[in-house]
């Protein structure tokens, strides 16, 4: 059995929301601040755990960018909260998840959108053309960049093992591996071959 309630802590001027199981442990996290009800934290408990099992701090310092920093546990309900029901929290939680992950640029933390990396790429598990392609950029995350960046640009597919330089431009991070999404910063022209070094 889970527990729903939500609190407005006044001097944080934030409403924080929480699921927690019958022995008080917590599932889910919500948190709106201000009086715009900005979402700073929308952060799951097991999904964080599977981030530190895979990348270790530095994955949930990745998590923590992009969801927000949930609070530590034992979760104390004061007097005051308001029970919640499943809906309402699944509605709050689904606002917040898309604003986390959307509306947020991601620009703190280890990997800072915009940060230059230099890596290579790796076989596409999907074939040419298709999703898009892996990159090894040296981090406990892969990298990753979208077919459409690269057929926009109408070069040739990366062959595995090609090196490029690449700009961050979002983190990804769920249930899976967390990834990095990149673009090449120089890519080259129709029918020429890469490499090509990106700008210095």
């Amino acid at each position: 059995m889970t527990h729903r309630f939500r609190f407005h802590v006044p001097e944080e001027d934030t409403w924080h929301w929480f699921e927690l199981t019958d022995t008080g442990r917590v599932v889910r996290q919500i948190s709106f601040r201000g009086p715009a009800g900005v979402p700073v934290v929308a952060a799951e408990a097991e999904e964080l755990a599977l981030t530190r099992q895979a990348c270790g701090d530095w994955g949930v310092q990745l998590y923590e960018v992009v969801y927000g920093v949930p609070a530590r546990e034992p979760v104390v309900e004061p007097a005051d909260a308001r029970t919640v029901d499943r809906r309402a929290f699944d509605v709050a939680w689904g606002r917040a998840r898309a604003y986390r992950q959307c509306e947020v640029r991601h620009d703190s933390g280890p990997l800072p959108v915009g940060t230059r990396l230099t890596g290579t790429f790796t076989v596409s598990p999907w074939g040419h053309g298709m999703t898009g392609v892996f990159v090894d950029v040296g981090l406990p995350a892969p990298g990753f960049v979208d077919a459409l960046i690269l057929l926009q640009a109408g070069c040739q597919w990366p062959a595995e093992g090609t090196p490029a330089e690449f700009e961050v431009v979002d983190l990804r991070v769920g249930r899976s591996h967390p990834q990095i999404r990149l673009r090449p910063t120089a890519v080259p022209p129709p029918a020429e071959p890469w490499p090509r070094p990106g700008p210095r």
